[in-house]
């Protein structure tokens, strides 16, 4: 069985592994590192700081039975409640609010990690992963190590170490993939907090000579609307988490002409699915047939499923995915067909009625971030007593207009010009900058 340390040992070699504003983390630390609790433990681990929870994750997985990874903003009374569903026997947090837990340095000790790799038995451990409880409650989700670190690539031998940057917070699915691909990959992260300006973030990026960076799509907006952006090195650009639309490829392209780009398709529930390296948004169509990486695709109405190899993830507890009998999952994602492309439409559970007419939030605000006067947008639904529902759009415009209400109407013409009439926003605000939840992503409530 290999484990979280035995993969870091076997791994090329940058040091440090990772780096924060308050540490520097080398490989030879995290493997002296030795659990303090019994073989028997299950932890709830929220933590903010990402070295504690690399080296609380390296010492306990194969020790553990589980490790319940929970975001370092949930609520207290949230954390305790997920903790006692997942029959955790100890909480384990950097966060003073959390009454009873116990601190990261106190579950760990050192000790000689050669020694201990030859006497200790492994186990399977359990990556408890949770949603982001935009609608209610974050739902657990088990995990293995090998699944969730399966898209992992060494550097080649030949080949310039990355450096990259976290700007997720590591406890939430896609913050977790960067961490795993530079610990694991042999690059090193370069982890500044989370709570700084985004301006700030990036001059650190900058000066550490970060190579790769992975964000949502409404990251990668607010990061170009900075001009500092300009000086990152990029090599690798990854994004995920949101619908990626064309205009946003072409304005990275242009910004960063020598850096590869890559949209990865993944979730919570079911993982890493496939990333499409093109520089077109959607995938191809052809992947319905022959999908890449060992994954199947299918479209049952106008909703994707997938089918990924290896052992297939589910909720903790008694609700279960839709699955059906050919293992397929539905995700819940709407999809449409363009000539030889499959593009995203937007969530099943995000979709807004206006006077009969089914709309999705992400085609409208993929319509506004393809206009010039467009930095970033947020479609967003409210009731009306004649149509049921109206749209208003929130609107980051690239350069602060001199007559707001001209602007707006401008806009609304140019949607009446690509929407049918019920996706036009009825509204237009204008906004400085939008919301973002702990993933990255749009905030939408």
């Amino acid at each position: 069985m290999t484990t979280l340390q035995k993969r870091i040992r076997a791994r090329p070699g940058l040091e440090p592994v990772l780096t924060t504003g308050r540490m520097d983390l080398s490989r030879a630390a995290i493997l002296a590192l030795l659990p303090t609790l019994g073989p028997s433990s299950r932890l709830a681990l929220t933590i903010r700081e990402p070295g504690a929870l690399l080296k609380v994750l390296a010492a306990y997985d194969g020790r553990s039975d589980a490790l319940l990874i929970l975001s370092g903003e949930l609520a207290p009374d949230d954390a305790q409640a997920l903790a006692a569903d997942a029959e955790a026997t100890a909480v384990v947090s950097d966060r003073p609010e959390i009454p009873g837990a116990l601190s990261p340095d106190s579950v760990l000790s050192e000790g000689s990690a050669d020694q201990d790799a030859v006497t200790r038995q492994d186990m399977e451990t359990r990556w408890i992963m949770t949603t982001s409880g935009t609608t209610g409650r974050p739902k657990m989700v088990n995990h293995t190590l090998a699944g969730l670190a399966r898209t992992v690539r060494p550097t080649r031998p030949d080949g310039l170490a990355p450096v990259w940057g976290l700007t997720y917070a590591p406890t939430c699915f896609a913050g977790l993939q960067v961490v795993l691909q530079a610990v694991l990959g042999g690059g090193r992260l370069v982890a500044p907090p989370l709570s700084a300006p985004i301006g700030d973030r990036l001059a650190g990026f900058a000066a550490a000579k970060v190579t790769h960076l992975s964000a949502t799509p409404t990251l990668w907006r607010h990061m170009l609307m900075h001009p500092s952006s300009a000086k990152l090195p990029l090599r690798q650009i990854t994004l995920g988490g949101e619908i990626v639309d064309q205009a946003l490829l072409d304005t990275l392209r242009a910004r960063f002409p020598n850096a590869k780009l890559t949209h990865i398709y993944a979730s919570t529930e079911t993982g890493v699915g496939f990333s499409v390296k093109d520089g077109l948004e959607g995938f191809p169509a052809s992947w319905l047939n022959d999908a890449p990486d060992g994954i199947a695709l299918r479209i049952t109405g106008d909703t994707l499923w997938i089918r990924v190899r290896g052992t297939p993830s589910e909720y903790l507890g008694p609700m279960r995915l839709t699955r059906d009998a050919d293992g397929f999952v539905d995700t819940l994602d709407r999809v449409g067909r363009q000539a030889d492309r499959v593009v995203f439409l937007g969530r099943d559970t995000g979709v807004v009625n206006v006077g009969g007419v089914k709309v999705y939030p992400e085609t409208v605000e993929r319509v506004l971030n393809a206009s010039p006067a467009v930095a970033a947008c947020r479609v967003i639904a409210r009731k009306n007593p004649i149509s049921g529902e109206i749209l208003v759009a929130e609107v980051v415009p690239m350069q602060t207009p001199e007559n707001p209400d001209t602007f707006k109407a401008e806009l609304i013409k140019y949607c009446r010009t690509c929407l049918p009439p019920a996706a036009v926003p009825a509204l237009v605000r204008l906004a400085d900058r939008l919301d973002v939840n702990s993933a990255g992503k749009l905030s939408r409530s």
